[in-house]
């Protein structure tokens, strides 16, 4: 392989190692909100927790989410690639950091998959690379078709789990006294672990597929996640959410919905649930919509007017056109910057 090669294939990694900072930043700070938000914890001590589970997703969690990230497009094992992968990851990052300036929970995920598609849409001059799959049901879904339903049908998922799972809660609560908050707060612990887990595991096994997809492409033939990989991006991770962004800890924690225990407790239920499930079906989704989505479902069923829907309404528009937006930059991104320098490798 030639220099140059070397050289784009330590940049893929450094802003794959960039993008999980970001992420952890992006999704970290919404996986800890309601705990933050609804007081049963300080900001430092869900930290310290997230962080440990957070670590153990990423080593434990398996690989089914990285193969599902490598399938939705033709990538071919030539250095090329490796100029994709980084304007991909540049775009993705790019737009982590601006949402993060605005204080928009917006999906780490939508920005990586499109990313992905505005590179390999530009560098194969149409949509021809693309791996379109099709869909029967989730878990047998293949290609890009899995990807989007995964993608937009959590927080649906989520938020109807957090509906039903509060007003069952409710009703089994519905003679307890205040004391039982007590409970509801030490509750929110072990459902906290289980999210971290779920999101670890999910959200750095996209980092991972793109991190094979480049070493693939450098002529490494590498088929299972290597440890340090997993340990790389786990580390960039966790780093990024000890670097909570209080912005969107507040939108989420506190701006959608005035959360108590009990609401704290359902939102991670629920979460926990949409997250490990899909992290072991090899379902990419978001963190951030997921667990914005059971925060909507909560307050609505207490009380529908209760909910901020002018805050909803903005992270919904943040969530669509994330793709969109991030695709459109890893294109222009590459027709300015690498499409000489393809023809060099």
């Amino acid at each position: 392989m030639s220099s140059e090669s070397t050289y784009i294939l330590i940049l893929v990694l450094f802003l794959s190692s960039l993008f999980a900072y970001s992420n952890g930043f992006q999704d970290g700070s919404t996986v800890a909100a309601s705990v933050i938000g609804s007081r049963t914890l300080t900001a430092k001590q869900t930290v310290i927790l997230v962080i440990l589970f957070e670590f153990c997703g990423a080593l434990f969690g398996g690989s089914a989410v990285a193969s599902t990230v490598k399938s939705i497009a033709r990538f071919p094992d030539n250095p090329d690639v490796l100029a994709w992968l980084a304007c991909a990851m540049t775009a993705a990052i790019s737009w982590n950091y601006l949402t993060k300036q605005l204080g928009l929970p917006s999906s780490s995920t939508h920005a990586l998959v499109g990313g992905l598609l505005g590179a390999v849409v530009a560098a194969g001059n149409g949509t021809q690379l693309i791996i379109w799959g099709e869909y029967r049901h989730l878990v047998d879904a293949t290609g890009l078709a899995k990807v989007v339903v995964s993608l937009f049908l959590s927080p649906a998922v989520g938020f109807v789990a957090g509906f039903l799972i509060f007003k069952t809660t409710m009703l089994l609560l519905l003679k307890a006294s205040s004391r039982v908050n007590r409970w509801l707060k030490l509750a929110q612990l072990p459902a906290l672990a289980l999210v971290s887990f779920g999101h670890g595991a999910n959200d750095t096994q996209k980092v991972m597929g793109v991190a094979l997809l480049a070493l693939n492409s450098f002529g490494m033939n590498v088929q299972i996640v290597p440890v340090w990989v997993r340990l790389l991006t786990a580390i960039a991770m966790i780093m990024g959410i000890a670097s909570l962004a209080p912005q969107i800890v507040r939108k989420v924690g506190t701006d959608i919905f005035r959360l108590r225990p009990v609401h704290g407790f359902v939102t991670q239920a629920a979460a926990a649930a949409v997250l490990v499930y899909a992290s072991a079906t090899g379902c990419p989704v978001s963190a951030s919509q997921v667990v914005s989505s059971a925060v909507m479902g909560v307050g609505t069923a207490e009380r529908r007017k209760g909910v901020h829907w002018l805050v909803a309404k903005e992270m919904l528009i943040a969530w669509f056109v994330t793709i969109p937006g991030a695709a459109v930059g890893s294109a222009l991104l590459y027709c300015a910057l690498f499409s000489s320098l393809t023809k060099m490798l």
